[in-house]
């Protein structure tokens, strides 16, 4: 076997290792805790904590419950470059596809309560108005616009669908509008049938702010 082919089957089982320890965990730890497996030697909870609840005031988003084939796509997407993040890629890159399933089947496995939005001294100032524009958006679309509405296919209240699209309810309201902005500047195109390009090319500024707010509000 050679070198490279070594260090390759060195770290394969050392993540399939680990992904068969947090299997065995199903119970709480004794320090109350299940470690998430790592991606390339870096701790997932890091980020999106240690129940994949993400972190709402940095806009990193949930994963506990996404769906796994979407978060696998997601972690591919990040290594092809057709969802642009400089610190995914380098989690993302050179995981096998069995190791993005396994990856993407523990988070999916995963229950966590929502992540606070705002510290609990500093609620938020909701804008009513903004939350009507927001859930008439997800759940009629705007016809003058030709924007359909978001739950055909996020599913009710932006639920999600599996296999189709991944849920948007309770994730944070910052991470939700820099996607779709991203989407609209053309810094993440991994829709196969650009649906989503198509789609928030035709909200204005204020609509993306209002249908995120009206989507983090929800789920708790």
């Amino acid at each position: 076997m050679s070198c490279v082919s070594r260090r390759r089957a060195v770290r394969t089982s050392g993540l399939l290792a680990l992904i068969a320890a947090c299997a065995f965990a199903a119970a709480p730890s004794a320090v109350g805790r299940t470690r998430p497996p790592t991606a390339n030697g870096a701790p997932c909870e890091d980020c999106h904590g240690a129940q994949g609840e993400g972190a709402p005031l940095a806009a990193i988003p949930r994963l506990a419950g996404q769906s796994a084939d979407y978060l696998a796509k997601q972690l591919r997407d990040y290594e092809n470059g057709s969802r642009e993040s400089p610190v995914m890629r380098n989690f993302a890159r050179g995981l096998s596809d069995s190791e993005r399933a396994q990856l993407g089947s523990y988070y999916a496995s995963l229950s966590a309560p929502y992540a606070a939005q705002v510290a609990p001294d500093n609620p938020p100032k909701i804008d009513a108005r903004q939350l009507v524009r927001g859930r008439q958006l997800a759940t009629q679309g705007a016809e003058p616009q030709r924007v359909q509405a978001c739950d055909n296919c996020h599913g009710p209240e932006g639920s999600g669908l599996p296999y189709l699209a991944p849920y948007l309810a309770g994730q944070s309201a910052e991470y939700l509008e820099n996607q779709l902005k991203a989407w609209q500047q053309g810094t993440r195109k991994n829709d196969g049938g650009k649906l989503m390009v198509t789609v928030v090319k035709r909200l204005s500024s204020a609509d993306i702010t209002a249908v995120s707010a009206y989507f983090a509000s929800l789920g708790k």
